[in-house]
Parts: structure tokens; C-alpha cells; sequence
């Protein structure tokens, strides 16, 4: 039986094209975590690069955007995001007037391919310069965190 959590993380990945998942689920394999928590490290390492502040929880902080029914909320990708990272998403979303989904897109396709804006032009293969950016950012953030 799947879980309301295990619902969520199966439809955030979901928001992605499958080869995005594919990248996302290597490097998730490379660092020891869930794809989720590469998706979230990804948007907050964006977020932070652009001058937008997190606390260290914020990328932990479960989402309560769903109904009662246990369906989630009709943000579509942002309803899968800690609320805090939403906060940052709207920000980031807002001062460049760009719509929120987009800032996700921006965001995981930075950390797939720094070169590249947009999935479409993503060349979505696990860099190694990429692994340990991810690596040493989610070491820094469990440093913050303690």
C-alpha cells in the first residue's frame, strides 16, 4: 500500500520527462538519495545561486498541499515541494517574471546541464563535476542544519 509521502515523491518525478527521471534517478543513485531529495537539493542549490534564501530545514519541511482525499493540490509540480521551497520557487518566479514550473525546470536542468535552459536543450547525462557540486552542497546544508 502506497503512502500519501510515497504518492507525492512518485508524482513529483512524474512531472518530468523520462529522460529527466532517468538523470535525476543516476544521480540520485551516485549521491545515496532519493530522486526527490536530488529534485529538492537541486531547486534549493538554484534558488541559493540566485540570491534567494532558504533556512537549512526548508528543503526537509514536509508539503501539506493536498485535500482531504489525499490527492495532491492543482500547483502541479509545486504542490510536491516542501513549502518553503514553494516560498522560493514564487519568489525566484516573481522577480523574473517567470511562471513557478519554470523555475523548476531552470533549476533541475541546471544541475544536469549547466549549459543548457530548459529540458529540451538538456544534455541529461550524470557529470561528475555535477556529482560533487550535489555532494558537497548536501554536506553543507546537513552542516547548517546541526
Amino acid at each position: 500500500m502506497r503512502t500519501a509521502d510515497s504518492t507525492t515523491k512518485a508524482i513529483l518525478l512524474s512531472h518530468f520527462p523520462e529522460r529527466i527521471q532517468a538523470a535525476l534517478k543516476a544521480y540520485a543513485s551516485e549521491v545515496d538519495l532519493s530522486p526527490e531529495t536530488v529534485v529538492q537539493l537541486a531547486i534549493a542549490y538554484f534558488l541559493e545561486s540566485a540570491d534567494i534564501e532558504l533556512e537549512p530545514a526548508d528543503i526537509k519541511t514536509n508539503t501539506n498541499s493536498q485535500d482531504s482525499l489525499g490527492a495532491p493540490s492543482n500547483q502541479g509540480v509545486l504542490a510536491c515541494l516542501p513549502f518553503l521551497l514553494q516560498r522560493g520557487i514564487e519568489q525566484y518566479a516573481t522577480e523574473a517574471e517567470f511562471p513557478p514550473e519554470f523555475v523548476v525546470e531552470l533549476a533541475v536542468t541546471f544541475l544536469l546541464d549547466p549549459d543548457a535552459s530548459n529540458f529540451e536543450d538538456c544534455q541529461a547525462g550524470v557529470q561528475k563535476e555535477q556529482v560533487y557540486l550535489l555532494q558537497q552542497y548536501r554536506e553543507a546544508r546537513q552542516v547548517k542544519a546541526a
